[in-house]
């Protein structure tokens, strides 16, 4: 029972502090789960986090789900996953009604632009904190240089970089 409360407070945390979307929470979540809680290695977190984007829907649920059922089984998966869409359900329910009125206000739009930055700022060290466990050799850098470039030169949808990606793996054996 101790350790169900431990996923709710962690992944609590998560959604409250987590502004910007799934992706921006990947690092919150790393660091709670792989550095301050040991409930992951830096492996298993990198190879849920990849089945994660590759599933539909959002990034951090899914991670969250697969943290608590490693953590504490099926109940450990519904707790932290409940836990961490509690807050933004919340806030958006008690906000929903404001939403109108504020959108538009000079204060709420100079709030957004400054955190905008702060988001992509996550995203970067995101993708440069994981770096290190995922791009281990030539192949796998040579795959993630050819995506970065795609994805910066054409309009091929994202998900299509996904299955390529994993698609390569098993081809070149990685």
């Amino acid at each position: 029972m101790e350790i169900l409360l431990e996923l709710f407070i962690s992944f609590v945390k998560i959604g409250c502090v987590g502004y910007g979307g799934g992706p921006s929470m990947v690092p919150l979540i790393k660091e709670e789960v792989v550095n301050l809680r040991n409930w992951m290695a830096l492996p298993d977190f990198m190879d849920a986090l990849a089945i994660g984007n590759a599933l539909p829907g959002p990034v951090a649920t899914k991670m969250s789900t697969v943290v608590g059922y490693e953590v504490a089984g099926p109940l450990g998966a519904l707790v932290a996953t409940i836990a961490i869409v509690l807050p933004s359900v919340v806030a958006l329910l008690l906000l929903l009604r404001f939403v109108a009125r504020v959108k538009d206000n000079p204060r709420v739009k100079s709030m957004l632009k400054g955190l905008r930055p702060v988001v992509v700022a996550l995203l970067a060290y995101a993708a440069y904190d994981m770096s290190f466990g995922s791009i281990t050799g030539v192949a796998t850098g040579a795959i993630a240089a050819v995506t970065l470039l795609l994805m910066i030169h054409t309009k091929i949808h994202p998900a299509l970089f996904i299955v390529a990606g994993a698609a390569a793996g098993a081809l070149l054996g990685l």
